[in-house]
């Protein structure tokens, strides 16, 4: 910027340095920047003293309590859900659109470890008469499915599906029982008898 191109007004703003001829204006800043930056330093001794020195809400503390309110939540969901009503059971399992959403479900969500039509493949063959964790019954099958077994690698589906999806699943699974399979899993666990929906 030359001299001459330098209105009259603003030539009480010139800096005295210059930059290979290059000179610059000293305008001040916008007054809505000032007033944020001065502002976010007040809000951050302000934030500082709260957290650091004070005693204020301990981030991690708080983060950890709300994990574990939000357990406490889940688990007394899980428990509500795993109240097994066979009333409901029997009426998804006569409804053909309740089985096919199950079947639909399982391939989507457990195919992937029971293979096709539940004929065992990581996970056990669940249309044979051999149960690790249940007793055949849909009674017994579905906590199981709400709560699974981690340690066994079988998910908490009650984490995911609500409540007549997870007896549609249940429904499709009991529809299988008794079926032949060319190729399955051998049997694992304990015999109980194979179960009729009445």
């Amino acid at each position: 910027m030359k001299d001459n191109d330098i209105r009259e007004e603003d030539k009480e703003l010139l800096l005295d340095h210059d930059y290979d001829g290059i000179q610059e204006l000293d305008y001040p800043l916008p007054r809505w920047w000032l007033v944020t930056f001065y502002g976010t330093v007040i809000f951050g001794i302000f934030y500082f003293y709260h957290y650091s020195i004070a005693d204020g809400v301990d981030l991690k503390q708080a983060y950890g309590q709300d994990i574990q309110a939000h357990k406490k939540t889940q688990q007394a969901y899980l428990e509500q859900l795993s109240k097994f009503d066979s009333e409901k059971f029997k009426s998804h399992a006569k409804t053909p659109e309740m089985v096919g959403l199950g079947k639909a479900l399982y391939e989507q969500n457990c195919q992937s470890c029971h293979n096709q039509n539940a004929a065992g493949d990581i996970g056990p063959n669940l249309t044979d008469a051999f149960w690790l964790y249940a007793e055949g019954t849909p009674k017994t099958i579905y906590p199981f499915i709400i709560k699974g077994n981690p340690e066994g690698g079988m998910p908490a589906w009650g984490e995911y599906l609500d409540e007549d999806e997870i007896y549609s699943v249940l429904a499709y699974i009991i529809s299988l029982q008794g079926m032949a399979h060319d190729k399955k899993k051998e049997p694992q666990g304990e015999e109980f008898p194979l179960y009729k929906v009445e």
